[in-house]
């Protein structure tokens, strides 16, 4: 199977600095959108109660919203910009370990190298990636662009292991891809929601916490096995 492609990042991609005027920014604006960004991060990882707002942010930041303003039109903007480093991040976490061609007989560590992989990813960025996934059901078209385009990358790589080997991206493989991303998306959701888990009875924790990754990791094992199965006895 041939090497895939790095996915496209799509509007996600970083681009040069500049402020909303169009504007390079020099070392004080660069200092200045920094701060917000510092700011808006601090809120996230402290899980503050009141909803992330540039006022907010502007609070923590200490600076007048008219400054926010030069650099984010709104939330969304800030949001996205808080977003963009998952782009590079999620390469090197798990969407890397898809690109190799996974053997036969490796397909059950492999399977759970990658999901293992993911969660992790999850569970380092999950008040950010709850977020995300909050702003994209209240469809913001933005964040849903950000967080379908992560998708497809995924779901693409998945589809090439069943056996796709193609440049389409639509068919059963794909199809499959899809199921199965949303399910591993859905678990470690659960997995990672700090809510969630102080109402989980004490039986069901520890299945959040490994029993239901390893059987999605054997789901992802036995659609890939079925898929190439199916394949070969199409090409005889």
């Amino acid at each position: 199977m041939n090497e895939v492609a790095p996915f496209d990042k799509g509007p996600n991609a970083p681009a040069v600095e500049l402020n909303l005027a169009g504007q390079r920014l020099g070392r004080k604006g660069q200092t200045t959108r920094a701060r917000i960004i510092d700011a808006a991060r601090e809120l996230i990882a402290e899980g503050a109660e009141e909803p992330l707002s540039l006022s907010a942010v502007a609070r923590r930041a200490d600076l007048r919203m008219s400054a926010i303003y030069n650099y984010f039109a709104d939330m969304s903007g800030l949001f996205l910009c808080l977003l963009e480093p998952l782009n590079d991040e999620s390469e090197t976490a798990y969407i890397g370990l898809l690109r190799e061609y996974w053997p036969d007989a490796e397909l059950d560590e492999r399977c759970f190298a990658f999901v293992s992989a993911f969660h992790e990813f999850w569970r380092d960025n999950a008040r950010l990636l709850h977020m995300r996934n909050a702003i994209a059901d209240q469809f913001d078209e933005r964040v849903m662009l950000h967080r379908i385009n992560m998708a497809r990358g995924v779901i693409h790589l998945l589809g090439r292991q069943m056996g796709e080997t193609g440049a389409r991206i639509t068919g059963v493989e794909f199809d499959l891809a899809s199921v199965l991303y949303t399910g591993l998306e859905r678990v470690v959701t659960i997995a990672t929601d700090e809510r969630f888990h102080a109402h989980y009875p004490p039986t069901i924790q520890p299945r959040f916490k490994g029993a239901t990754l390893t059987q999605h990791a054997r789901l992802i094992r036995l659609a890939i096995a079925d898929e190439r199965a199916r394949n070969q006895e199409i090409s005889l």
